[in-house]
């Protein structure tokens, strides 16, 4: 009974010791607006929305040396990440990890659809493009090194039982059998993914989508997109308006892509299922900010920041209003669950869901307040 008294008398020490801290700050910024010291009320503002809250999970303190490349699996529940020379990798429901030690700094990743395995190119210095390797995410069961070497950001992509990888080189896609003893194969001509400018430069690219494959051909701003059914070698073309060479997963069966031309965006989600060619919806008309969305659980609510100093997440709707969430961050990825990933301004990973405190929004609207005198 005493230590039920005890632990009930912490805990009423620990919530009103939170809840003078806030009190405490709004006093503060209270006395800097009253004598006009914006600048300080401000930083004093941005810094309480960049910290981390109480229902956060730092996936990582540190603070790479060169940003980090991040991947998500098609149903965004597990997630892989670098840091500098190390490769890690989390199961966000069964809540495992495992972490890999690189030869270099990866230059780019590409996760098998099931996130089991990655594909990982390494820069070579001395002899020019990337070198290209096979890892199993969740343990020491897969390391293998191609012996072909490939120009740096070539399309590349690991099946989901980790045995194939999947390249273009010289404007052919190779298959390669990973193990011992392998020999790259020429698969696919270019020929069955033409560009929208065969004069220019192709540029390729390959996301997995359960056992099959999206092939985007074209050039900054402007691709053909493809699906590609790996066993039967059968290539379809799905649309001749892509802008961005980029598939956002949403939950395992669908994800989206951007169409359309510069200045006129839109958001289109694209149903796929196992041999079944996928479908493209019309889409949805988006401003440029928007096409770096990520899909949320509410009916045509999507997650996206709105690209300003400072850095804010906001929610938006199909044909509804934007709002914007009271904290401030560098970038964001969306995972299942209506969570984010997302760098903090300290260059932590964290790890958070989307639900806020009467406190943050006030702590947000005073932000705004200051913000607005600050300008004149």
């Amino acid at each position: 009974m005493k230590l039920f008294s005890f632990l009930i008398s912490v805990l009423i020490l620990f919530f009103f010791s939170c809840q003078s801290k806030h009190e405490s700050l709004v006093s503060e910024i209270e006395d800097l607006i009253s004598k006009e010291k914006y600048e300080k009320a401000l930083a004093l503002l941005q810094d309480r929305l960049s910290a981390n809250r109480p229902s956060s999970e730092v996936l990582s303190k540190n603070k790479p040396n060169q940003p980090r490349l991040f991947a998500l699996s098609e149903d965004r529940t597990k997630i892989v990440w670098t840091e500098n020379k190390t490769l890690y990798f989390k199961d966000l429901v069964n809540d495992s990890r495992n972490s890999i030690e690189l030869k270099l700094r990866p230059d780019s990743i590409q996760i098998s659809a099931n996130g089991n395995y990655v594909a990982v190119q390494y820069p070579l210095k001395q002899y020019g493009g990337c070198a290209l390797f096979g890892y199993s995410t969740t343990d020491s069961s897969l390391e293998h090194e191609s012996i072909v070497h490939i120009p740096c950001k070539s399309g590349m992509a690991i099946t989901n039982s980790g045995d194939l990888l999947l390249y273009f080189f010289e404007n052919q896609l190779f298959i390669e059998k990973t193990g011992k003893s392998s020999k790259p194969e020429k698969y696919i001509s270019e020929n069955l993914f033409p560009t929208p400018f065969p004069k220019l430069k192709t540029h390729y690219h390959i996301t997995s989508i359960g056992n099959e494959f999206l092939v985007w051909s074209g050039i900054a701003g402007s691709y053909n997109l493809f699906f590609l059914h790996l066993e039967s070698k059968r290539v379809t073309l799905l649309s001749k308006d892509i802008v961005l060479p980029r598939f956002y997963y949403n939950n395992g069966i669908s994800g989206y892509i951007v169409g359309g031309k510069i200045g006129d965006l839109y958001l289109k989600e694209v149903v796929y299922h196992q041999g079944k060619t996928p479908s493209i919806n019309r889409g949805i008309p988006i401003v440029t900010r928007e096409a770096f969305s990520w899909r949320l659980t509410g009916k045509d609510e999507f997650i996206a920041t709105n690209q300003n100093d400072p850095n804010q997440p906001m929610k938006w709707k199909v044909s509804g209003k934007k709002e914007h969430f009271p904290f401030f961050i560098e970038r964001l990825w969306g995972v299942a669950g209506d969570r984010i990933v997302y760098e903090s301004k300290r260059g932590e990973l964290v790890l958070d869901d989307l639900i806020f405190s009467p406190e943050d929004w006030m702590i947000y609207e005073y932000f705004k307040k200051v913000r607005k005198l600050s300008d004149g």
